[in-house]
């Protein structure tokens, strides 16, 4: 009986959060797996990204967000703008966000210093603060510096092999991992090893711009390949909505987007250290009352 218990328990699906999208693909995400979101700048990674633990939050559920190239206090003031307070979630521990920019900034900056990534550490690092605080969920935002920063083609399938091996085997968390990628660019190695692609993008329709969406995969689920558009909403985020009449040109539209280092009470980031943590926890500033 325990041995089906934990078979139901394992094929039990992860609700993304995201309106509208769970019903494509089967009422949500096999746990334990690792999925992407890609798509140009501006078209809401970052939104889906909290979004997804969002979801989990409010579920009861811990989480962890590991950015790359947003400070940690940005990030907050981003959910804020989007009628999300993750304030509570922080002080409370229910998540933790780690700041890995430092980690990239002190390796730059060292004159014949070897600047591949070490994934193996990161992972080992990141599985330290998952396994205590018992996080259900995790998001990485973006993941291509973690296994592109100055490495040969060859190496960068290896480095991106390597991370989602390791997050399926050293984590027990479902993982949103996002990827910029314009449209003129072809499929990157990290859509081909993750369990799903969630693939957004932004285009001009005449006097105005539309966001859209698509599952372009999803390993153990029949979805049908179609593109939604969606809206961005304060309070709900990421909400699907009909599907796309035909197929537009699709234009490209700079715009910002959305690393490991805690953010101290004055605002400040401390200086990364080696060895020792690459992944610290933002602390947020407590308020005087």
């Amino acid at each position: 009986m325990a041995e089906k218990a934990d078979k139901s328990e394992k094929s039990k699906r992860v609700a993304t959060g995201i309106e509208g999208l769970d019903p494509l693909t089967q009422n949500g995400l096999l746990p334990g797996k690792s999925y992407l979101v890609t798509g140009d700048a501006g078209t809401g990674k970052t939104t889906a990204c909290l979004q997804f633990l969002l979801k989990g939050l409010t579920s009861g559920e811990k989480a962890v967000y590991v950015t790359v190239d947003e400070r940690p206090t940005d990030l907050l003031d981003s959910a804020a703008s989007l009628g999300w307070d993750l304030q509570p979630f922080v002080q409370e521990k229910n998540l933790v966000i780690l700041d890995a920019a430092p980690y990239f900034s002190t390796r730059s900056g060292t004159p014949g210093r070897e600047r591949e990534v070490d994934i193996q550490r990161i992972v080992t690092d990141l599985a330290s603060h998952i396994n205590r605080m018992e996080a259900k969920r995790l998001a990485i935002d973006p993941v291509g510096p973690l296994i592109k920063a100055d490495t040969p083609s060859g190496r960068s399938e290896e480095q991106a092999r390597l991370l989602i091996r390791l997050l399926q085997t050293q984590l027990q968390t479902t993982n949103i991992l996002s990827s910029g990628r314009s449209e003129d660019e072809t499929s990157n190695i990290e859509e081909f090893l993750a369990a799903g692609v969630l693939a957004l993008r932004m285009f001009r329709s005449g006097d105005r711009f539309v966001r859209t969406l698509w599952v372009k995969k999803m390993r153990g689920t029949a979805v049908v390949p179609i593109e939604y558009e969606f809206n961005i909403s304060k309070g709900k985020g990421i909400v699907l909505m009909a599907p796309l009449a035909q197929p537009v040109a699709a234009v490209a539209q700079p715009a910002a987007e959305n690393g490991l280092r805690p953010l101290q009470a004055n605002g400040s980031t401390a200086a990364a250290e080696e060895p020792g943590s690459i992944l610290q926890p933002f602390e947020p500033e407590k308020s005087s009352k």
